[in-house]
C-alpha cells in the first residue's frame, strides 16, 4: 500500500520551492544576486534592473523543462520514491506511460546521490547478474515473445554492521574490475567474505579473506545475497526491466534507495538536497 497523499495545492507547493531555492523564500537574481527584482505578475516571472534579463523560480535548476503542474511533479516524484510502478502512476495522475518514464529519468540523474559507504569489522562481497528474462520465458507465455540480450554483471560490497552497500557495474571480464572495486572501498583491517569463486581467491594476499562454497550454504553471504533479492525485487516491480544501455542509471539508483531505505520519504527534503 502506499501511503502518498493527492490533496496538495499549487500555492502551498510555490511556498516550500521559494524557501528552498531561495534564502527566506526572498526572490534574488541568479546571476548578480541582487535582491531588488521586479515581479511580472502576468508573466509568472521576475526582472533584474541590473541585468535586464526576466528569469523564473525555477530557470536555474535542474527544474525548469518541467512541464507539469507543480502538484503532478511533486507527486511523481512522491511515487518514484514510494517504488510507485509507471502504470500505476500514469493511471493514477492521467499522464502518458513516456511522461512517466521521463520524470523517473530525470529523478535518477538528479536526485540520486552517492552515500559514502563506510565499512566496519567485516563485509560480504559477492556479482550479481541482471537484464534478461527467465528461462522458457516464450514457451511459458504461449506465442508473445522477448527479445534477449546479455545480462549485465553487477559487483557489490555489503556492510551488515552498518546496512550500507555498495556496487559498480562490470564491463568486461568481471575478474580485474571486481578486485579494484573492492581494494578502492575496503579497508585492510575489515575481513572479507565471500562464496568460492576464483574471483576472490587471490584477496588472500591483502585481506583476511573468507570463502565458502554455494553448496555448503550462504552463512557467509547471507547479507549480500538479501541485497540482491531486495534489489531484483525492487527493479522489476517498478520498472519490469532494466536495459543494458542505462545500466549504471538503473544499479545507481537502486543502491541509493537501499541506503536510504530508513529515511523519510518527504519529496521537499530530497528536493533541497539535490540542489
Amino acid at each position: 500500500m502506499y501511503h502518498i497523499t493527492l490533496n496538495i495545492s499549487e500555492r502551498r507547493v510555490l511556498a516550500l520551492l521559494r524557501r528552498i531555492v531561495w534564502e527566506k523564500g526572498r526572490p534574488r537574481c541568479p546571476r548578480c544576486g541582487i535582491f531588488r527584482v521586479r515581479a511580472v505578475r502576468k508573466e509568472g516571472r521576475y526582472h533584474c534592473p541590473r541585468c535586464r534579463r526576466k528569469f523564473s523560480l525555477l530557470s536555474h535548476t535542474w527544474m525548469r523543462d518541467v512541464k507539469v503542474p507543480l502538484p503532478v511533479f511533486i507527486l511523481l516524484l512522491s511515487f518514484w520514491l514510494e517504488d510507485v510502478t509507471v502504470d500505476f502512476a500514469a493511471k493514477l495522475l492521467t499522464l502518458s506511460r513516456p511522461t512517466v518514464y521521463r520524470y523517473y529519468r530525470l529523478f535518477r540523474g538528479h536526485v540520486v546521490q552517492i552515500v559514502d559507504f563506510l565499512p566496519q569489522t567485516a563485509v560480504q562481497v559477492d556479482e550479481a547478474y541482471f537484464g534478461q528474462f527467465k528461462k522458457r520465458a516464450n514457451y511459458l507465455h504461449g506465442t508473445r515473445t522477448y527479445k534477449m540480450q546479455d545480462k549485465t554483471c553487477v559487483a557489490g560490497i555489503g556492510c551488515p554492521t552498518t546496512g550500507t552497500l555498495a556496487t559498480m557495474v562490470v564491463e568486461g571480464k568481471p575478474g580485474m574490475p571486481i578486485r579494484e572495486f573492492i581494494h578502492a572501498h575496503v579497508p585492510e583491517d575489515v575481513k572479507i567474505f565471500s562464496d568460492g569463486s576464483p574471483i576472490y581467491t587471490k584477496l588472500r594476499s591483502r585481506y583476511d579473506h573468507h570463502a565458502q562454497t554455494h553448496d555448503r550454504g550462504f552463512e557467509t553471504a547471507y547479507y549480500i545475497e538479501s541485497c540482491w533479492s531486495w534489489m531484483k525485487r525492487k527493479l522489476f516491480k517498478q520498472y519490469h526491466h532494466m536495459s543494458r544501455k542505462y545500466a549504471k542509471d538503473y544499479v545507481r539508483e537502486l543502491t541509493f534507495k537501499y541506503n536510504t531505505r530508513k529515511e523519510p520519504k518527504n519529496p521537499f527534503q530530497y528536493i533541497a538536497k539535490s540542489l
